[in-house]
């Protein structure tokens, strides 16, 4: 019995150093790479891990993500080809959230609910209903500012509870219509860090009977057509408010894109404060404070946010001279992908001004996805990423006083890497605003 065990951990050990190998699967045409459980938590561990990957095999490679083997293509134009031609045989996996979850996103349904629903979510999440919060917004960044340089005396704090709190609030408001101080933020909260969209859903029906109330859910003081999502459902097709799928899609918004919004800010802030030349510009821009600030933003998504995109294969898909099996993953590393020079030169500066008067093709430049089921929230997560810019810019100042290594938002291979939990900064109040 001894025997027959040492004998299949000798087999094991030399099946995983053979399939470990880069050339492994060469004969089949597989790309290169190690698909070594060493791979699997060097992607974890490493915030360049893919993009070495993609310098040493090329832009086309394969490695494991524990027990699942995953082809990364680390060239945008040739992912999003790739998503857009074999698009037949593949579908985007569930994650374990997902499968948990009572609600599926719309975008994801294949039924008379995407039918349904979808129509209206694109209605109301666009660029112009969500603009409409954005002085709401702005009252909560500056509430919130205010109040953490009270609560630190003006000395060194922790800045992420701070975003968290701005990106709540936020996100809260442009969906929900609560303002900063809200009673219900609290239970909303609960609602969605809750493992079961159901564990809660008076919260949501509580939401609905206050908007149906106010009939537009805005900050007090605010003109009423800035009104937030759920009060553009309510003028639009208040029927729909009685929708159980509808109601969890906006919970599972506000989920998604509040991890997208604070991570945004939790850069954008670190890298105002390190670039004082860039803060010096928006303190002093006057017309184009706006057009500054977006480009902030955006240069912060491709050093920083970009999101990859995942697809499951579920037959022959070929990339170039390559073949990824049935069962095995594709991720688009859309993050490494922003680091051509050929588009952007010196590609690790942060040099927001590279999108001051030029328009980057999809292929180019892509942070929200593919735009086929593009990231919940893009237009949310910008409006608030913006506003923050402008509103810091114009009545803060303040410098980073300790910092370390940038840590994972989760400990799984989707997860973003955020600034470290020994970053510190201090914030000091413009001078002309005291006066």
């Amino acid at each position: 019995m001894a025997l027959a065990v040492a004998i299949a951990l000798i087999l094991l050990v030399a099946f995983a150093t053979w399939r470990a190998r880069d050339a492994y699967g060469a004969s089949q045409r597989l790309p290169p790479g190690s698909l070594s459980l060493r791979s699997s938590f060097d992607a974890l561990t490493d915030p360049r891990f893919y993009a070495r990957a993609a310098a040493h095999h090329g832009p086309v490679f394969k490695m494991s993500q524990f027990h699942r083997p995953v082809v990364c293509i680390a060239d945008l134009s040739l992912g999003l080809d790739v998503l857009e031609r074999q698009g037949e045989k593949l579908r985007a996996p569930t994650q374990p959230f997902w499968r948990r979850s009572p609600v599926q996103l719309v975008a994801f349904l294949g039924d008379e609910r995407h039918v349904r629903h979808r129509p209206i979510l694109g209605t109301v999440l666009t660029r112009e209903v969500i603009g409409r919060s954005r002085d709401g917004v702005a009252a909560i960044i500056d509430a919130e500012l205010r109040r953490a340089h009270i609560a630190s005396s003006g000395g060194v704090f922790d800045p992420r509870p701070l975003l968290d709190r701005v990106a709540f609030a936020s996100v809260c408001h442009v969906l929900f219509g609560y303002g900063p101080d809200d009673r219900r933020l609290d239970p909303m909260r609960a609602l969605i860090t809750s493992r079961r969209l159901d564990d809660h859903g008076d919260v949501l029906a509580q939401a609905v009977a206050d908007i149906r109330a106010s009939g537009v859910g805005v900050l007090a003081g605010f003109p009423q057509d800035q009104r937030s999502v759920l009060g553009e459902i309510l003028r639009i097709a208040p029927h729909h408010l009685d929708d159980g799928t509808l109601l969890g899609n906006l919970a599972l918004i506000a989920r998604v894109t509040l991890s997208n919004v604070r991570g945004v800010l939790e850069w954008t802030l670190k890298e105002l404060l390190g670039h004082p030349q860039v803060l010096g510009n928006l303190q002093v821009a006057s017309t184009n404070a706006d057009d500054l600030a977006a480009q902030v933003v955006q240069e912060t998504m491709r050093l920083h946010q970009s999101e990859f995109i995942y697809r499951e294969v579920t037959g022959d898909v070929h990339v170039g001279e390559y073949r990824i099996p049935p069962g095995w993953l594709i991720r688009v590393c859309v993050r490494e992908a922003h680091d051509d020079p050929a588009i952007f030169p010196e590609p690790g500066e942060f040099r927001p001004e590279r999108f001051a008067g030029r328009t980057y093709g999809r292929t180019e430049y892509c942070p929200f996805s593919d735009g086929t089921h593009s990231t919940v929230g893009a237009e949310l997560t910008t409006m608030i990423a913006q506003t923050f810019v402008t509103v810091f810019a114009r009545q803060w100042s303040g410098r980073t006083t300790n910092d370390g290594p940038i840590v994972r938002d989760a400990n799984r291979h989707w997860s973003h890497w955020r600034p470290s939990k020994q970053w510190r900064v201090t914030l000091t109040r413009r001078r002309e605003m005291l006066d």
